[in-house]
């Protein structure tokens, strides 16, 4: 008899798991960023289905949408212990993922997005400079446990970069590398290209806490704005072309 009512209990779990519907996942992330990134228009279950990923202006009041997709469940895996995720954007895998008892593992990922909805979802002040520009974040695998201690490197690429502090203005094209290690990890910056140079070194810890030391080199309408604009984060130098910044 209490074969019987375990096994009708886990048919009940099932079925609910089944039919969780989409919008699950819009709570979901509402509740991890804060409210800042939603799901829009969910449509399907968890496990199949689709919507549009918004990041939500800093009064919440205005939605900006910078992905629409369709996602699905990879079942192959559970037999090994694993449940895959795919993430699609019309025939572009977007990311993969892969769940298991000792933690998430981002397989893949090629994710572009416009930078300013992106940092709509980042609570930090500096984020609402009015950033311009596309990004695109790429990695060959992260793995995280349930814990929240990572693993694995990542790359993202910022082109046509530019501020709303000086309209009109292309900056150039960065490259920032971050490596994950357990609960700490390291960070470079780059220019790839453009007529302001910004290139630095950093690293975050266990306490999520940033450190970046680096410096700006350009025209000095733009360098010589900075410790101004960004006051106690971009430092003067002897020349006016350049500004140290340090992120504590």
């Amino acid at each position: 008899m209490i074969w019987r009512l375990l096994l009708f209990a886990l048919a009940v779990v099932v079925l609910v798991l089944w039919r969780m519907p989409a919008t699950v996942l819009d709570s979901a992330l509402a509740g991890a960023s804060d409210g800042r990134l939603r799901l829009l228009d969910a449509r399907g279950s968890v496990w199949s289905g689709s919507g549009t990923l918004a990041s939500l202006s800093g009064d919440g009041r205005a939605a900006q949408p910078w992905l629409q997709g369709h996602w699905r469940t990879e079942f192959g895996g559970l037999a090994s212990g694993w449940l895959g995720w795919w993430l699609r954007e019309q025939d572009r895998t977007v990311a993969h993922l892969r769940f298991s008892a000792g933690g998430i593992e981002l397989v893949s990922a090629e994710l572009d997005t416009p930078l300013g909805p992106l940092l709509d979802s980042v609570p930090h002040p500096l984020a609402r400079a009015g950033w311009r520009g596309a990004t695109r974040l790429t990695t060959p695998g992260i793995r995280c446990d349930w814990l929240g201690a990572c693993a694995g490197p990542a790359r993202l690429v910022w082109t046509d970069a530019g501020v709303d502090l000086v309209p009109g203005r292309r900056f150039g094209d960065y490259e920032l590398r971050a490596t994950a290690r357990g609960r700490s990890g390291t960070l470079s910056l780059r220019t790839l290209s453009g007529e302001l140079r910004i290139d630095g070194e950093g690293s975050w810890n266990e306490q999520r806490r940033l450190r970046f030391d680096g410096r700006v080199e350009g025209p000095v309408e733009i360098v010589g704005r900075l410790p101004n604009v960004m006051d106690g984060i971009a430092l003067p130098t002897d020349s006016p072309t350049v500004a140290e910044i340090r992120l504590r």
